[in-house]
């Protein structure tokens, strides 16, 4: 049978805005309005937290006088059931309202900051098959802020942002501004990626679920995503968390949509591993003794802390010479075991066959420490944490231990989690991350590192967080 429908090419404009922000839009004609809506909002970037309404003439103008006797309007059922006056916007297409509108629509969103968009037919085509049925061909500039006001808010703001105007006496927008602003969320207003939107629209398209863990919210449908570590995260937060952190993820290089994939190794990452590398060739064959109690054998601490290269670390400065005393190297051997390169048998501590395996092939040791440095989901907090910690190491810039705190707690926020009091979290509430992903990077920096762990070995650890992301 001979396909009728009809593929439109629509141009999105945000009225009143200077430099124009826009969109170009292609969409089945047959798509209903309150689907329509979605890919507005996923295209243009807004977060589908207020009221809508399409529009065949522009409701600014009717404001001003009586509403034109043709005018019609369209709203989801819910304004309906509040007493707006309307048609479902569920029953009727985007090809009926343009042919009903003379190829022109408005789209109303946020009754409040009344943000106002035209809605133009530029052309129209018959879809190849397996076309999909929206899609984000081009545009321009940020979207502004939700709730700033307006585009006369908007605009102020950004003004005192840049210095263009005086603050005194607004200091509470710019308080406003830089609060909704931080790693994740970039204020620019040049900013638009078509390949970013059309991943938001793709995440929109797929639905939302009510959250298993948390009353009355909902996450994106898991099914959108790809099966690699951060996919499967972003499926368990809210929905706008979700959103914002893959678009984060996005200007990174790490699509949420994709499959795990192999990790290439750094050049570096031999130096990185010599630690781990050298409890595997010291574990092969008979191993290193225990104690009964099961930790390392008093007299061949000496030996092991020369052969990973610690000997800069505090503990050793102080003294302490068995392992009980000695935390951080009996962290570093409980990851080890738990990652499946070491194990205790009987009284020694031995390499396990697949870590004899990988200490031959460094680039696939590399892979399994990614696969493996994730702790258990059981600790939701401890786990999410651990996985904006990757998002904010992932990031470019030689960002110090400060910078990255302040980014795992702006990620928190943004997750919804409290303070012990029930208040906003801080730059530096939330510190604590998963004991493998802790115990890994400290590898690395010892191994790297002048000074020990005083500090970051920033590239390694970038690689290593995109690594574990990705797989």
């Amino acid at each position: 049978m001979k396909n009728l429908r009809t593929w439109y090419t629509l141009k999105v404009k945000l009225y009143g805005s200077e430099p124009l922000i826009w969109r170009r839009l292609e969409v089945d004609g047959a798509m209903s309005l309150e689907r329509f809506h979605i890919v507005l909002q996923a295209a243009l970037g807004w977060t589908n937290s207020h009221l809508h309404a399409f529009s065949s003439d522009n409701p600014f103008e009717r404001g001003l006088g009586a509403a034109r006797a043709n005018t019609l309007t369209w709203l989801d059922a819910g304004s309906i059931a509040e007493g707006l006056e309307g048609q479902d916007e569920l029953d009727t297409s985007i090809a009926d309202a343009c042919e009903q509108s003379g190829g022109m629509l408005w789209y109303q969103y946020d009754f409040g900051d009344s943000w106002m968009h035209t809605i133009t037919v530029e052309s129209t085509r018959i879809p190849e098959s397996g076309e999909p049925i929206a899609r984000i061909l081009d545009g321009a500039m940020r979207i502004p802020l939700e709730n700033s006001g307006g585009l006369h808010g908007w605009y102020e703001m950004l003004e005192l942002d840049c210095g263009k105007s005086g603050a005194e006496g607004r200091e509470y927008l710019l308080e406003w501004l830089h609060s909704h602003a931080g790693y994740f969320t970039s204020i620019d207003p040049l900013q638009f990626d078509v390949g970013a939107a059309n991943l938001q629209l793709r995440l929109y398209m797929g639905g939302a679920q009510p959250d298993k863990s948390r009353e009355d919210e909902q996450t994106l449908n898991p099914a959108t995503f790809g099966n690699a570590a951060v996919g499967t995260w972003i499926a368990t937060v809210n929905i706008h968390a979700g959103l914002v952190l893959s678009n984060a993820l996005y200007q990174l290089g790490i699509n949420v949509l994709d499959t795990p994939s192999e990790p290439s190794m750094p050049a570096d990452a031999p130096r990185a591993m010599a630690s781990i590398l050298w409890w595997i060739r010291a574990c092969e064959g008979t191993g290193l003794p225990l104690t009964a109690a099961g930790y390392l054998s008093p007299a061949i601490i000496p030996e092991v802390i020369e052969g990973i290269g610690w000997e800069h670390e505090d503990f050793v400065q102080f003294g302490a010479k068995t392992e009980v005393h000695l935390h951080t190297l009996h962290d570093f051997r409980l990851m080890l075991i738990e990652i499946s390169l070491l194990k205790v048998q009987g009284k020694r501590l031995v390499a396990t066959p697949t870590a004899v395996r990988l200490a031959g092939d460094p680039a696939k040791l590399w892979a399994h420490l990614a696969k493996r440095a994730l702790n258990s989901k059981r600790e939701r907090d401890i786990y999410d944490a651990t996985m904006v910690a990757l998002i904010a190491a992932a990031g470019e810039g030689e960002a110090d231990q400060k910078t990255i705190t302040a980014r795992i707690n702006e990620g928190m926020r943004l997750l919804g989690y409290l303070n012990y009091e029930g208040g906003p979290i801080g730059d530096t509430d939330f510190q604590r991350l998963g004991d493998r992903y802790n115990a890994i990077t400290k590898a690395f920096r010892m191994s790297l590192l002048d000074n020990g762990n005083r500090g970051r070995a920033v590239e390694i650890e970038r690689e290593f967080a995109r690594a574990v992301l990705s797989s």
